[in-house]
């Protein structure tokens, strides 16, 4: 990351962690500590935001959270913000902000559901479910099956078109 920095400037980058992950064996026993020293260090690189993945992704799978980003917050101290991810709806994504992590400077973000859904910024205002997404076209190099096939929702649709 110190040679990120010095290359493009601290305003232009930023480090995204997965501390619960168990892809590929990961997750060690006791990820706290690893990861508090991780983030102190990082403090000092004065990054443009910190991104968190949250325990509710189990390797491709969305699962009931366990365990909490909030010691990386606090530790963080809402030096810049800090993106959030990990397989929130809109629901979910309104209760981090309003209620989890109401004392940090956190933004929600999405992933799967922002490429199964051109829409989605629409739906969640209109309570409207986001479209269910297919992992397997996600990365299909030379192809837009998955990034440029997904359905507008019909109301959307009516409300361009007035």
């Amino acid at each position: 990351m110190k040679a990120v920095v010095e290359a493009v400037g601290s305003p232009r980058a930023g480090l995204r962690l997965s501390p619960w992950s168990e892809f590929q064996g990961m997750l060690m026993q006791e990820p706290i500590p690893q990861f508090s020293d991780l983030v102190s260090q990082l403090k000092d690189l004065d990054l443009a935001y910190l991104h968190l993945i949250e325990s509710r992704v189990n390797n491709w799978a969305d699962v009931e959270k366990t365990q909490g980003i909030e010691f990386a917050l606090e530790l963080w101290a809402n030096q810049s913000p800090v993106l959030v991810a990990g397989g929130f709806k809109a629901d979910s994504a309104k209760r981090a902000v309003d209620e989890e992590y109401k004392n940090f400077d956190v933004v929600v973000v999405f992933g799967r559901y922002f490429v199964s859904t051109p829409d989605l910024v629409f739906r969640m205002t209109k309570g409207i479910e986001p479209n269910a997404y297919d992992r397997s076209t996600f990365y299909l190099p030379e192809s837009e099956m998955g990034y440029t096939d997904y359905p507008f929702s019909e109301e959307f649709k009516g409300e361009k078109a007035r």
